[in-house]
């Protein structure tokens, strides 16, 4: 009888040191995926120097980085687009960009994004002065967008700057429409770019920003950084109450 019962606990404690093992087995490789998935991000520039305008995904990561730093406790539209413009008016790149662009961010439009993100985004589309193929093509790439944010960066990444290059080469946009998308895809781009690398994944997981953006570039480049830094910036506030 002593035997028996000195055998089942030592089959008791194979028994939890084999799921033991199991277990940190498991979490090393979680881990390693996890390393390997931050050094894949690190790997990959954001950058596509056939964009001319990507400039405008640039400059919005740079002052978003300087307000993020600052770690400000601003909680509505006025507050964030008043520090925001105050940050831009220090930035020589963007002085330069537009040096006769009203910074103002449009709060009430901003509101309007900030409650019903995708009803603007149509508007916002339809409304523009694009022809319909331009209008397809750009809601068509949005939408694909929002199914791939969940995906690795760098699989993101090969998806825009194939989008972009299929529109810089486009025989039927005219510079105009050219223009708009571009500036929004370089945003696009970097604004997720910069969302890869953060450890909270509401951030940029909100299309909100993006419509911002587009908003934005309906006037010019300025005025798409603005208000899609501004827009973004308050969304997330929103989700990380």
């Amino acid at each position: 009888m002593k035997n028996i019962s000195l055998r089942l606990a030592l089959l008791q404690l194979l028994i939890v040191s084999c799921t033991t093992d199991t277990v940190d087995n498991d979490n090393k490789i979680s881990n390693q995926k996890s390393k390997k998935n931050v050094r894949l991000v690190q790997n990959v520039n954001p950058s596509n120097p056939a964009n001319i305008y990507d400039f405008a995904g640039k400059l919005h990561n740079d002052i978003l980085n300087i307000y993020l730093a600052a770690n400000y406790q601003h909680t509505t539209i006025a507050q964030i687009s008043q520090e925001i413009e105050a940050i831009a008016l220090t930035n020589n790149d963007l002085m330069i960009l537009d040096v006769e662009t009203n910074l103002s961010s449009d709060p009430n439009l901003i509101q309007e994004i900030v409650n019903n993100p995708q009803t603007k985004l149509n508007h916002v589309i339809e409304n523009s002065i694009m022809t319909n193929s331009a209008k397809e093509s750009l809601s068509n790439f949005m939408n694909d967008i929002h199914v791939l944010e969940s995906t690795p960066y760098e699989e993101i990444y090969q998806s825009i700057i194939s989008y972009e290059s299929s529109v810089i080469n486009h025989p039927e946009f005219n510079n105009e429409e050219k223009r708009i998308i571009l500036t929004t895809s370089s945003i696009i781009r970097y604004s997720l770019y910069f969302a890869s690398g953060r450890k909270d994944e509401d951030w940029g997981s909100s299309i909100g920003h993006r419509v911002g953006g587009l908003s934005g570039a309906i006037n010019n480049s300025t005025t798409a950084i603005m208000r899609s830094l501004v827009t973004g910036i308050m969304i997330n506030n929103l989700v990380a109450d």
